[in-house]
């Protein structure tokens, strides 16, 4: 079994102590702080900040060590969720998806597979999406490269532009819906900002944003929505410049972005990438 979490530094150093203590064996690992083993599992802390725990005694670690997730909460009311995509893969579009559920609507998509996109496949997450888009109040917002980078250039910063697409979609998707209680969203860099934006777009309803909300079935709906917009648009991308983009930013990437710069210069990457990315320099040189 495998989880992950993600931990600040303080918190990272404070785990590294109790294992310690309990006496696990530790070793180096590149781009980690350390990877420790013992009691049934080995734990991978990264210097991004993730925690990796893997092993059968998994589920007794996290709980040992109070980072078991909590049961998801039970809807009393229909709740807004929002979610995006998109924001760490090089090529692609960024998509944001916001979905409104009532309370009888949560085992259906249980039902359905619906959770985490990231703990779902993509064939999964499109037949998923599909279904959510048939039965339930929702909104997309979808920024492909062009537009992407011309927002990032203009504001310097994927959280402020992104607050902007969330508070849309929920907006939207919450005058679609015949009543809701409240929104939830992950957790979310310039909070204030996104719920300026949700009052500034009408909405003003109680506004959670909290770390790990894929188990509220709202949030999990909308990333799997989201999620399934972002490969639409990647491959619809692809099949223009005909070739197959690949998800993420590791060397086959790079390896696809270099062919395309060869044969189209900057204007042809920009079409399909966020030239933000240290990819680009990678790949051209020079960072745009």
């Amino acid at each position: 079994m495998t989880k992950t979490i993600v931990l600040k530094a303080d918190a990272i150093a404070a785990l590294r102590a109790r294992l310690n203590d309990a006496g696990f064996e530790f070793r180096r690992l590149d781009h980690a702080h350390f990877q420790a083993r013992g009691e049934g599992v080995v734990v991978s802390a990264y210097r991004s900040g993730k925690v990796v725990v893997q092993g059968s005694g998994t589920e007794a670690f996290l709980d040992a060590h109070g980072f078991a997730e909590p049961a998801a909460p039970a809807l009393k009311g229909p709740v807004a969720g929002s979610d995006e995509s998109g924001k760490g893969d090089y090529f692609g579009p960024m998509t944001v998806a916001a979905v409104v559920v009532a309370p009888g609507q949560a085992d259906d998509l249980a039902r359905l597979g619906v959770r985490d996109s990231k703990q779902m496949g993509d064939a999964a997450a499109l037949r998923a999406a599909a279904a959510i888009r048939r039965t339930l109040p929702h909104a997309v917002r979808v920024l492909a490269p062009k537009e992407y980078n011309a927002r990032h250039a203009a504001e310097g910063n994927v959280a402020l532009f992104l607050s902007t697409l969330h508070a849309e979609a929920i907006a939207e998707a919450v005058k679609a819906a015949k009543g809701c209680d409240r929104v939830v969203i992950d957790q979310f860099t310039f909070a204030e900002r996104l719920e300026g934006a949700l009052k500034k777009e009408g909405v003003h309803l109680p506004v959670e944003i909290r770390p790990r909300a894929e188990d509220n079935p709202a949030v999990a709906a909308a990333s799997v929505l989201a999620r399934a917009e972002f490969l639409i648009g990647l491959r619809e991308l692809g099949n223009e410049f005909g070739t197959e983009l690949p998800k993420g930013a590791g060397d086959p990437v790079e390896r696809v972005a270099r062919d395309i710069f060869r044969a189209g210069g900057m204007e042809a990457l920009a079409s399909v990438a966020k030239v933000h990315f240290k990819t680009t320099k990678r790949v051209t040189g020079q960072l745009f």
